[in-house]
């Protein structure tokens, strides 16, 4: 797992070489991201809020880019208490464009940083293309395709551009802001020495900008977020001397005022860290499969199972990340299949994942051959939950028990009903309601009862019983052979969603 603990500042990392950033991450996995920068990168004053995680590091672009579990990354330009807005609009948006501005020198500063990152950065860059899908990828990447992986041996393992969709954005010269503001790519930063020419008077010489600003809670009740999106632009041109430019910008300023806080700061790339360049189909968010498969501790030479593996995102997440283990797909679906196995040729991870196909139900593997079982249980408007999902809910759970080695790990993706569901399995069972019993009368005769219009025969009482008898047993057997070790409430965008993970008890 990765390390919990605060590192202590670096001795080499200097006040001029570090900088303070921060990252958007998707409701829940904030905790997971606040790790990862402290393991991958060694970051101090590490400080995480719902929907955000602020650091400090010294980091070239490279590293920063290898984060997995951030949506968009930030430099930080400044973060403030909740702004107190007078009641008069006009006073309103006055104060909002000084307390944003501040010092221009800050400003300086974080785009000078913003200019270097890139410059160091170059060597590690290669021209790029957008795909259909929407995710830049290199141009020298094959488009060929490679064919189909075979079947899985049974007897040994085998090896959203910027967001442009936020509102505020700020360009003077365009009339009609709502018609562009989506297909604004911002272009690669020039080298700092076109930019950053000092005036006399301080101000950099040229900076085409945007502005998106993004308010919530009672701030947004007086103001847009176009009104003071605009008005940020309008300090920053007069301060700065920087041109706005709506469809074309260099720089973008990011801005968040909510009831908790204020929150600048200068996107460092492009496209989201969440768009990966080496997934062509996405299925489940990448985000959240990485924690998945954070949370399964992967070892070197672990043989890790997903049985409902879709388009393989998160076995792609695992072995882009834990290369050294032994992955294995498996669906019973064909299309799915297919999808999965063009993801796999594409992020050319052919040697690590191994596609079968067949049902969850009826695994083609040996009993406890499998270090890690990991599987999102699909759900949404996709996949709706019913009463037959329920019902094979605890004979999908003893099949990847069957084959979860002892002291294995076990890690599911489920709908909140699901898992709700699951966790009511783990109470005891409470005595009998009056419900589910006969009225009777005073003489112990049943009370008489309103017929069904439905006849009685053709109700199997008995196989229903056997049914209900066999389901429970099941899910005793399942409980008894997993230690709960916790559950983790995740965001899916509308839909939410909790990550459950168990230790399977070895077998004396």
């Amino acid at each position: 797992m990765l390390c919990k603990e605060e590192p202590s500042r670096p001795l080499a990392a200097t006040p001029s070489a570090a900088a303070r950033y921060f990252c958007t991450a998707s409701r829940g996995l904030e905790r997971f991201l606040a790790e990862e920068v402290r393991a991958k990168l060694g970051a101090w004053e590490v400080e995480q809020i719902s929907g955000k995680v602020f650091f400090t590091v010294d980091a070239d672009l490279k590293q920063l880019k290898n984060l997995k579990c951030a949506e968009r990354l930030f430099l930080l330009v400044k973060k403030l208490p909740p702004i107190q807005m007078p009641s008069y609009k006009g006073k309103g948006i006055h104060v909002a464009q000084k307390y944003v501005m501040g010092e221009p020198n800050k400003w300086l500063d974080v785009v000078s940083k913003w200019q270097s990152l890139w410059n160091l950065g170059k060597e590690h860059e290669c021209t790029l293309e957008v795909t259909e899908t929407g995710i830049e990828r290199s141009t020298q990447q094959e488009s060929s395709q490679t064919t189909k992986r075979p079947r899985l041996e049974l007897d040994k393992p085998h090896t959203t551009a910027v967001d442009a969709s936020l509102p505020g954005h700020y360009d003077p010269h365009s009339v009609n802001q709502g018609s562009t503001q989506n297909n604004v790519v911002m272009q690669t930063p020039p080298s700092p020495a076109k930019l950053l020419n000092p005036k006399s008077d301080g101000a950099v010489s040229y900076m085409p900008f945007r502005v998106s600003c993004r308010c919530s809670g009672k701030i947004a009740k007086k103001f847009t977020s176009q009104e003071l999106g605009r008005a940020i632009g309008i300090a920053l041109s007069r301060e700065l001397g920087w041109k706005a430019e709506l469809r074309n910008p260099m720089l973008e300023v990011y801005v968040h005022l909510n009831d908790i806080h204020c929150v600048v700061g200068i996107p460092i790339l492009r496209l989201p860290l969440a768009s990966r360049d080496y997934i062509k189909s996405a299925g489940l968010r990448s985000t959240v499969a990485w924690a998945m498969a954070y949370l399964c501790d992967i070892q070197v030479g672990s043989r890790v199972l997903d049985p409902m593996c879709g388009l393989g995102t998160i076995l792609l997440e695992a072995a882009k990340e834990w290369p050294n283990a032994y992955y294995h797909g498996i669906d019973n679906t064909a299309i799915q299949l297919q999808m999965a196995s063009v993801n796999v040729c594409f992020a050319k991870l052919e040697s690590n994942i191994d596609l079968t196909r067949a049902s969850v139900t009826e695994l083609p593997l040996l009993t406890e051959s499998i270090d890690i079982v990991i599987c999102d249980i699909p759900f949404g408007k996709k996949f709706k939950i019913t009463q037959d999902t329920k019902a094979m809910m605890p004979f999908i759970l003893k099949e990847m028990v069957r084959v979860l080695r002892g002291d294995g790990t076990l890690v599911l993706l489920l709908s909140q009903e699901l898992s709700l569901d699951i966790q009511q399995w783990q109470k005891p069972k409470s005595h009998q309601s009056n419900k589910g019993k006969l009225a009777v009368q005073e003489d112990g005769n049943p009370l008489p009862t309103k017929q069904s219009s439905e006849p009685i025969e053709n109700v199997d009482v008995k196989d229903l019983a056997v049914a209900k008898n066999e389901q429970s047993e099941v899910k005793t057997e399942v409980l008894a052979s997993l230690i709960p070790e916790g559950i983790f409430p995740v965001s899916l965008g509308v839909t939410e969603a909790s990550i459950h993970r168990y230790k399977k008890i070895p077998i004396t």
